[in-house]
């Protein structure tokens, strides 16, 4: 997989032939239900999972991070749609955003669909889209989400961005496209028998849990090319100054201490959902979320280094110490991991009333 990177980035999405990797490891169900023939993994293992592809590459990692996030939304849509997207089995890709804008008005010609969303991460692969639009009824509106096939959106090729360029993750248009009552499923609360531990878990600070697990990985994927040895160099046979050895120690250090936190926070939520709750759990969803924006922070903090450390080298787009910092530097930029986590942490622990914010 990493050495399919450099060629994941320049397509700006999986070539097919890396995604029939996917498939073939059962990588496009992960989190579905294994009476549905998914992988059914465990929110700690499915965060390792990702950790180790994303170690590969960044881009890889985010697009089945994202389908793993499809099939947990996707159990709270009515039983008979999700029985429609799963009947050809489980490696169906559907690809999810809810940066956008749509609403679904009843027309003469029935419900339908209008609006526009960016980072729809693997829409070229993906054969049905999730989307969180506004529902009119009346003079007032309720937010919800909507399944449509993707072909019927329009996708505009706008992905020319910074980092995890292989993502493919380009916006799409929808216009007057024909739902059903049945295609809309709530935010919050109704789950269909599809339903796993996973459609428990607080929506997004369990999702930022995921793209800190994204972040760290690729954090560590950078590493690797400074501490990897050249061809022909055995492990060892390079002399390393005290200071960069240093350096190296505790930027090493840094992630591992990451790293470890992220791993308590998974167990501690995923007992919440799968055992009797502790005490303090009303708190467990500020602090998955707080500990996913620190690991984040550590892994750009860990990629900037390596970057530094790389030397001149690290300025060319081929070099895989670049291609990492800027895919962490991506990765932080998305609403999930927004620092002003550390603020309903805070109010969380202090048992003071939500602020104004940031």
């Amino acid at each position: 997989m990493a050495r399919a990177a450099p060629r994941i980035e320049e397509a700006g999405e999986l070539p097919r032939d890396v995604l029939r990797d996917l498939e073939e490891h059962g990588c496009l169900s992960l989190a579905a239900d294994p009476r549905y023939g998914g992988g059914g993994l465990a929110l700690p293992e499915l965060l390792r999972t990702l950790r180790r592809l994303a170690r590969a590459d960044a881009s890889v990692a985010w697009n089945v991070m994202v389908w793993a996030q499809s099939h947990i939304t996707m159990a709270r849509l009515p039983i008979d749609t999700y029985d429609k997207v799963l009947g050809p089995g489980p490696a169906v890709p559907v690809s999810a955003t809810s940066a956008g804008d749509g609403t679904v008005r009843d027309t003469s010609a029935g419900l339908t669909l209008t609006g526009s969303w960016r980072f729809a991460s693997a829409v070229h692969h993906a054969q049905w889209l999730l989307l969180h639009c506004r529902v009119a009824d009346g003079a007032t509106e309720r937010p919800s989400g909507v399944l449509v096939p993707r072909s019927a959106v329009t996708i505009e090729p706008d992905w020319q961005v910074l980092g995890l360029r292989g993502t493919g993750s380009d916006t799409v248009h929808a216009h007057d496209v024909p739902v059903t009552p049945g295609d809309l499923y709530a935010l919050e609360g109704h789950l269909s028998a599809a339903a796993t531990s996973h459609s428990l878990l607080p929506v997004r600070p369990s999702f930022a849990l995921h793209t800190a697990a994204v972040a760290l990985g690729t954090a560590r994927g950078a590493l690797d090319c400074l501490i990897t040895p050249t061809p022909g160099t055995a492990r060892g046979e390079r002399a390393l100054d005290p200071v960069r050895a240093y350096e190296l120690g505790e930027v090493a250090s840094r992630l591992d201490t990451a790293l470890a936190g992220l791993k308590q926070q998974a167990h501690t939520a995923w007992r919440s959902v799968t055992r009797a709750p502790e005490p303090s759990a009303s708190e467990i969803p500020a602090a998955m979320a707080a500990s996913a924006v620190q690991a984040v922070r550590t892994a750009v903090d860990t990629a900037l280094w390596c970057f530094q450390a790389a030397g001149s080298a690290a300025l060319y787009d081929r070099s895989p110490v670049q291609r990492r910092l800027r895919d962490t530097l991506a990765i932080a930029q998305h609403a999930n991991v927004r620092p002003s986590h550390f603020g309903v942490l805070g109010e969380a622990i202090s048992g003071a009333p939500p602020g104004p914010g940031p």
